[in-house]
């Protein structure tokens, strides 16, 4: 349950635990998250899939409270209002979010009835880029749901697939992201996550 409203809520947020499917609006990739609260305007949701505030997905529920029949999948436009590492729970990360609209859509989704562009936004995450012969350390300058811009100085080649590191300093871990490389140039690379790959922690250094 959340343990204020700094996000000035006009509906009281329920109760409410379910899982729920994230579709990214860019690269229609699907992921899985628990839901822990909901209200007609935002809910509250975990899940080990990295997201930027201010980023947009889809929402998918099966089993909403305000649904007009039992077992109805309703499925929300929203948008990441803001993230928090989680210290107590089997999730890394806890997001608000706001509804911004139902949209009609299948259980799984069709990303490609609805446009995937989005502006990235901008951050300075630490990250080690490791390939299949060689690991570079890096700086994620921006981010969106589909994939990052890294700042580093060693050359690295398109189309190689690479995993990212990103260090969870409070909870002495590392979260793993696996993606590709889609441009290079003298200031680093773009990467393209993997549209459906679990993140995994290993033991930070």
């Amino acid at each position: 349950m959340l343990e204020d409203n700094s996000e000035k809520r006009s509906a009281v947020r329920l109760d409410y635990r379910e899982p729920i499917i994230l579709e990214t609006l860019e690269v229609g990739a699907i992921h899985k998250a628990r839901m822990l609260n909901f209200s007609k305007t935002g809910l509250y949701f975990e899940s080990n899939f990295y997201l930027i505030p201010g980023a947009e997905i889809y929402v998918g529920i099966s089993n909403s409270p305000y649904a007009s029949a039992p077992g109805v999948y309703e499925c929300y436009r929203s948008t990441i209002q803001w993230r928090k590492f989680l210290e107590d729970s089997a999730f890394d990360y806890g997001y608000g979010v706001e509804l911004t609209g139902q949209v009609s859509r299948d259980k799984r989704g069709d990303s490609k009835a609805e446009s995937r562009s989005h502006s990235r936004k901008s951050c300075s995450i630490p990250t080690l880029i490791q390939g299949t012969q060689r690991k570079v350390r890096g700086l994620i300058k921006n981010a969106s749901c589909g994939g990052v811009f890294i700042r580093c100085s060693e050359a690295l080649t398109i189309g190689q697939r690479v995993f990212l590191t990103i260090p969870l300093r409070k909870k002495r871990k590392i979260v793993t992201r696996a993606g590709e490389i889609v441009w290079a140039d003298p200031n680093g690379v773009g990467i393209k996550f993997d549209e459906e790959t679990p993140a995994t922690s290993l033991p930070a250094a």
